[in-house]
């Protein structure tokens, strides 16, 4: 049933009382005017008492199916004194001689009147069905609103305006703390807020011709003609329903607010877990290296003590680094990440990214004719430095080059693209099936005795996304993993900018 056909029938059901107006009065007509004709014509054919009763029974049966009850009770009393003075003995009186014959004119009201009260129940439960059928496609039309409807509030009052004729529908609240106490919902000026409307829909309820409370601090208002007992019933449905969809409303922030709660709970249980493991250790290693130097009778030769400064550098810089990401994280996840926008060069940023991976252990391919890329060159650099350590801390012996090209994205735009591929040794740790999963904050799937907070490629990625660039994994043919950065494409200016005798950093 279409939206149209099912509120058709909706108003048409609803403008039925148990029998119409019109046909009453049609009733009446039929009850004087039938039982008359019938008479006449009757006389004029020469029947007698028996096939004139029939004719009046007929007569009076349709009275009542036309106007109800008491048209075909009119009727068949209209036509008993017809039959009693045109057709007993003696005729042009109401007076009856014969007993027999009034026990017929007696069981003759007697039918019509049974007649005519089964074809008035008829009639009036045949009108209750239209209802309820009518009323069951409203419901069923406010389930499907609820389910699919984007905003269910506003489409379950537009349904309201439609099917109860209203000029307009609002729902109302009343601001915490406003407003009588106890419940009162008596309408003053000022004390209620409209949340959603259609149609002719004032800022306060004053004035309305209904005001049905829907809970507690909410009302639904109706602006129009007043409801009928059928309608009544219908917006206490829809009542109803805006109760369901309210409480579906306020269950799915509390699940939004749960989740979020949730979420922070475990953002905190990682961080303190992180500090109480992986940045003690590196502490542990600084405080032992400088403990040991300052011993007053421990004698360290110049090699000895270098060794253990270059310990103690180390480990500060695997602090730095973790306190970093730990930073970025929660710059990131607050959305406060600071980012300066401007073009930049992959070969100009890649030298600072790989200041901290041992020499030769990375080699980067010729980027000389890659255009421009739109970045904040100290986030990119930070990006590429986490890819690159990442690869080299967890594939060992692997062999790791770096490489960027011109590409575009699926939509048309160009981009450039920057990959850390490692190749050629197995990963120190098995990869997830899903490679979505090395993005997770704190996760190192089973690396849990190396250093650092499995926080760099998850860092990476938010930096990456605060450019408006993005950052994947792909497995690496062969075996090995592919970290995939692509940032948006500068528009190409002059190259004005390549540096005298510049070397393309191979053999990193």
């Amino acid at each position: 049933m279409s939206t149209q056909t099912g509120h058709g029938a909706v108003l048409q059901a609803l403008a039925l009382r148990d029998i119409r107006r019109n046909r009453v009065v049609a009733g009446f007509a039929v009850a004087v005017l039938v039982p008359a004709m019938v008479q006449w014509c009757v006389m004029a054919w020469g029947s007698d008492l028996t096939a004139a009763s029939l004719l009046q029974l007929t007569g009076a049966v349709g009275a009542a199916l036309l106007g109800g009850i008491v048209p075909g009770l009119l009727a068949a009393l209209w036509a008993t004194l017809l039959l009693n003075y045109f057709m007993v003995q003696p005729t042009g009186s109401l007076f009856i001689h014969d007993a027999t014959t009034v026990v017929s004119l007696a069981c003759f009201v007697v039918v019509s009147a049974a007649v005519a009260a089964v074809v008035h129940l008829s009639e009036r439960r045949l009108a209750q069905a239209r209802r309820a059928r009518a009323e069951a496609a409203v419901l069923n039309r406010l389930a499907l609103v609820v389910v699919a409807a984007r905003d269910p509030v506003s489409s379950l009052l537009a349904q309201a305006q439609e099917v109860l004729g209203a000029e307009g529908v609002a729902l109302f609240v009343r601001p915490a703390g406003d407003g009588p106490a106890g419940g009162d919902r008596t309408v003053v000026k000022g004390a209620w807020e409209r949340r959603a409307g259609v149609g002719y829909a004032p800022e306060s309820p004053e004035g309305a011709a209904v005001v049905e409370p829907v809970d507690e601090g909410t009302v639904l208002v109706l602006w129009g003609p007043a409801l009928s007992s059928e309608q009544r019933g219908l917006l206490r449905a829809f009542t109803a329903q805006l109760v369901a969809v309210r409480d579906r409303q306020r269950l799915a922030v509390s699940l939004d607010e749960n989740r979020a709660l949730a979420q922070d709970n475990r953002m905190r249980t990682s961080i303190l877990q992180a500090v109480s493991h992986d940045l003690r250790t590196p502490l542990a290693g600084i405080k032992l290296a400088a403990s040991s130097l300052l011993q007053p009778h421990a004698r360290f030769g110049p090699g000895q003590q270098r060794e253990l400064l270059d310990t103690i550098e180390a480990y500060a810089d695997q602090l730095s680094s973790m306190v970093e990401n730990l930073l970025d994280l929660s710059r990131i996840t607050g959305g406060a990440v600071a980012v300066v926008l401007g073009p930049a060069r992959w070969r100009d940023v890649l030298p600072g990214a790989l200041r901290a991976v041992p020499t030769g252990s990375v080699e980067v391919q010729d980027m000389e004719a890659v255009a421009q890329v739109v970045a904040d060159a100290g986030l990119v650099e930070r990006v590429i430095a986490n890819l690159v350590e990442n690869a080299v801390r967890h594939a060992p012996g692997a062999r790791i080059t770096v490489a960027a090209r011109d590409t575009a994205e699926d939509d048309g735009s160009r981009c450039g693209e920057l990959r850390v591929v490692d190749s050629g040794a197995v990963p120190s740790v098995a990869l997830p099936g899903d490679l979505e999963e090395l993005f997770i904050p704190f996760q190192r799937f089973g690396d849990a005795g190396g250093a650092g907070t499995g926080l760099g490629l998850a860092v990476a990625r938010g930096l990456t996304e605060a450019m408006g660039g993005t950052l994947h994994a792909e497995r690496t043919p062969g075996g090995g993993l592919t970290m995939v950065l692509r940032l948006p494409q500068a528009e190409r200016a002059p190259d004005l900018d390549r540096p005298d005798g510049g070397d393309d950093e191979a053999g990193r």
